[in-house]
């Protein structure tokens, strides 16, 4: 009985006394005792001396090892924490507002992988829209982009998004376009009998054309949300473009240069709607 006794008040002694252990992130280790794992710093004293408490912020903490065993992983960077975001709509369903006006018209859907990162495809209907150049174009379009929202230069405690699809951003994107259209062949004929003004007679010749196309860009926008409910995605996007030949660089849904100087550019201004939890 006394050997149980000893053995169960040395158990309690080990377990008083077992250090815990505070891994900062350069590796360097602390053993103390923890006595509080706030908000902001992490609280401790050591054992030789436990009427003074020091404190050291979070953000050089990497992980609270404690002499039972457990482990407390300290949270620093609270954007990446999903719990912020529980209530907000993941997905939204965007139309380029302007794009009717140069001939196309474009659906854009958006998706959440997490915070900070989303995907968006994007379907583009040429034709579908004013026909600027008289060439009753025909076609559709296709873009993908992997979005990466931006974080502010500085961080303060406990800071995180507004809202999951709202902010500035950077996006690589990858754009492809098939389409046909009526091409113009102008030339001039001398009139040596003074019919036309200018003593030669005008006339052209026209045939369907058909053009693929593809982009590799970079684009940068701003998203805002309103009331968790409605979007508008402003943004712009340069990089290089292939499958032009010697087109004038025609403007549905992106634009591609002839291949002399094969730049790529596009822009837009999206409004949507944002939906599931």
């Amino acid at each position: 009985m006394k050997t149980l006794t000893t053995i169960f008040f040395l158990f309690i002694s080990v377990s008083l006394f077992a250090q815990d252990r505070i891994i900062k992130k350069s590796s360097e280790t602390i053993n103390c005792k923890v006595t509080e794992l706030g908000s902001a710093e992490v609280k401790y004293y050591y054992t030789e001396n436990p009427k003074l408490i020091f404190g050291i912020d979070n953000a050089l903490v990497d992980r609270v090892e404690f002499g039972t065993g457990e482990v407390v992983k300290i949270e620093n960077d609270t954007y990446d924490n999903p719990e912020y975001y529980v209530n907000q709509s993941k997905h939204a369903l965007k139309i380029n507002f302007l794009s009717p006006l140069f001939g196309t018209t474009e659906l854009v859907y958006e998706q959440i992988i997490k915070p900070g990162r989303s995907w968006e495809t994007a379907l583009g209907i040429v034709g579908l829209g004013n026909d600027v150049q008289d060439i009753d174009p025909r076609g559709v379009y296709g873009k993908f982009a992997y979005k990466f929202t931006r974080k502010p230069d500085f961080y303060m405690h406990r800071m995180h998004y507004s809202h999951l699809l709202k902010g500035a951003y950077f996006a690589p994107e990858i754009a492809l376009r098939y389409m046909s259209y009526d091409r113009y062949s102008y030339y001039y004929d001398y009139d040596p009998y003074g019919y036309s003004y200018s003593g030669y007679s005008n006339n052209y010749s026209n045939s369907r054309e058909k053009q693929v196309t593809l982009a590799l860009m970079l684009k940068f926008g701003k998203q805002w949300v309103f009331d968790d409910a409605f979007l508008v995605d402003i943004y712009c996007g340069v990089g290089y473009g292939f499958g032009a030949d010697d087109s004038d660089g025609l403007p549905y849904g992106f634009i591609v240069a002839p291949d002399d100087f094969p730049i790529a550019l596009s822009s837009g201004l999206r409004i949507g709607w944002v939906f599931g939890k």
